[in-house]
């Protein structure tokens, strides 16, 4: 299973040049899909620190969906706020810590005129987002998060250039429209995660508990999480399955004990949930 939670989840970070820096946040959760000529993902944590590779070819770009980084790009100290897009110079030395629970978009690639120097969009300086433009980037981003990889030049060439224009897209229209994430801004996806981190061993908590707990429906909820290309039923069962394997990895139960430990009902729930994880997450 291609686990994406805790230390598994900061060593794809790391591969995506993103170095984890300090203590792992165990409930980090990263999914993440890199090719020849881009890279792209999702992320959130209750906290996190980084050190960026120097890469002089790359661009990196982050859009923050709840909570806010601190930056320090080649010595200039840079804080991002949700609903925000970045650009960043992979030739600029840069590192970036979490100011609390946050959720975020990154990519990396190879620019064309989005290329520092060249660019009308300044790169190392927040710019707020909205509308049509970042709905259809963090949309594609999910999907190709899960599809297989291209198997052409050519293909990779078009998506990177594709996601490239999305950027210019979603920068052009970045004029302080926020009605359209105004659910992130208001911590729901993040406030929702920390709930399921408290909670996931009771077999009760369930999505429709959730929502209750967050004072939101259950409609409400849904959007928030699919907005970050998950569900709240997918995160509580990833919560648990992972609680399982790392129970597993120590300790000698019985099939039952443990599912009974992690929040699931029966030692069938647990196999299911395992099955559905390897499908959606499989090997790399």
């Amino acid at each position: 299973m291609n686990m994406t939670m805790g230390i598994a989840a900061a060593e794809k970070c790391d591969d995506f040049g993103w170095h984890p820096r300090g203590h792992i946040d165990p409930s980090l959760v990263a999914e993440i899909a890199q090719h020849p000529r881009f890279g792209l993902g999702h992320a959130w944590s209750r906290s996190a620190g980084y050190a960026l590779t120097t890469a002089p070819t790359r661009t990196y770009a982050v859009l923050t969906m709840e909570g806010g980084f601190e930056l320090d790009v080649d010595g200039n100290t840079v804080t991002t706020e949700a609903g925000s897009l970045i650009l960043l110079d992979g030739e600029a030395p840069t590192t970036a810590r979490t100011l609390t629970e946050t959720a975020r978009f990154v990519w990396h690639l190879e620019p064309t005129f989005l290329h520092p120097g060249r660019s009308k969009f300044r790169y190392g300086e927040p710019i707020p987002t909205g509308g049509a433009p970042v709905e259809a980037l963090t949309s594609i981003t999910n999907a190709l998060v899960k599809a297989p990889a291209p198997t052409s030049e050519t293909a990779r060439r078009h998506l990177a250039l594709s996601l490239e224009n999305l950027f210019g897209a979603v920068l052009e229209h970045g004029t302080g429209r926020h009605d359209n994430m105004a659910q992130h801004r208001d911590g729901l996806f993040m406030a929702a995660i920390v709930a399921i981190e408290a909670q996931f061993r009771d077999p009760a908590f369930t999505a429709v508990r959730l929502a209750k707990e967050t004072t939101v429906s259950i409609r409400t909820l849904q959007d928030a999480f699919s907005r970050m290309g998950t569900t709240p039923r997918r995160e509580i069962e990833r919560r648990r399955v992972t609680e399982a394997d790392q129970v597993s990895a120590i300790e000698t139960m019985s099939a039952s004990d443990l599912a009974e430990r992690v929040g699931f009902t029966s030692a069938r729930q647990l196999n299911r949930a395992r099955s559905r994880a390897t499908t959606e997450n499989p090997a790399e």
